[in-house]
C-alpha cells in the first residue's frame, strides 16, 4: 500500500485526510455512517441556527438604533 493510497479527502471540505478517518482533522465532521448521515444534518442544523441568530442580532440592532435616533428629535 502506498501513501496516496491511504489517503482520501474529507466530503465535507474536501481536505486530505487519511483513509477510514472516523473525523476530520481540518473541519471536525464526523465521517462515521449511521444510515441517515447525521453528520450532515447537524452541519446544517448548525448553520441555519447560527444564521437565524444573526438576522435576529442585526434586527434587534436596527430597533435599538431606529429607537435610539428617533428619541434624539
Amino acid at each position: 500500500m502506498t501513501l496516496t493510497q491511504s489517503l482520501e479527502k474529507c466530503p465535507y471540505c474536501r481536505e486530505t485526510i487519511a483513509a477510514g478517518a472516523t473525523r476530520c482533522k481540518h473541519c471536525h465532521a464526523s465521517l462515521v455512517e449511521n444510515g441517515n448521515n447525521a453528520a450532515f444534518g447537524s452541519k446544517y442544523n448548525t448553520f441555519r441556527t447560527g444564521f437565524l441568530c444573526g438576522i435576529l442580532f442585526t434586527l434587534i440592532l436596527v430597533v435599538l438604533g431606529y429607537l435610539h435616533f428617533s428619541a434624539g428629535n
